[in-house]
Parts: C-alpha cells; structure tokens; sequence
C-alpha cells in the first residue's frame, strides 16, 4: 500500500509562503511509521529531521502545510530558482 504524503513548504526570515526557501514532506505508512524527506537542488529527495524538529520546536525555520498541487507549484519555482543559480 501506497504511503499518505503531506507537504510542508519551509519559510525563514526572508522567505514566505508565495516564495518558500524549500519543501519537505511525510510519508506516512498504514503501519504508522513515516519518513521525512526534503527536497534539494539536484531535485531528489533525502531524509531529512527538519519536520520532527519543528514539531518539537526545535527548528529555526518555520514549516507551512501545503496541498499537493500547492507543492508541485513549489517544485517548479524551486527548480527554476535552482537551475538558475547553477
């Protein structure tokens, strides 16, 4: 069975939810377990503890869910910002 995915657009001191400094997401698995993975500029994603961090406020970014099509948008402006800056 396919795992549920919930998205999180990253937002820091400069960035915002129109234009996010990145992506990460759950996967999370019927069995109750889950990875977290963020997105990076070779456009793979790797795990990642950011979403764990945030929700025991540890983390220095903030983290927005985002629906899936919201983050797909995200994916594009990422990789436009990413191929762009070489």
């Amino acid at each position: 069975m396919k795992p549920s995915r919930r998205y999180f657009a990253i937002l820091d001191n400069e960035a915002t939810l129109a234009d996010p400094a990145g992506l990460v997401r759950r996967q999370q698995y019927p069995d109750g377990g889950f990875i977290d993975e963020g997105l990076h500029r070779d456009m793979t994603w790797k795990r990642t503890p950011l979403i764990v961090e945030w929700e025991r406020a540890e983390a220095t970014d903030d983290l927005v869910e985002v629906s899936e099509a919201e983050a797909e948008r995200i994916i594009e402006r990422l990789r436009e910002r990413w191929s762009a800056r070489g």
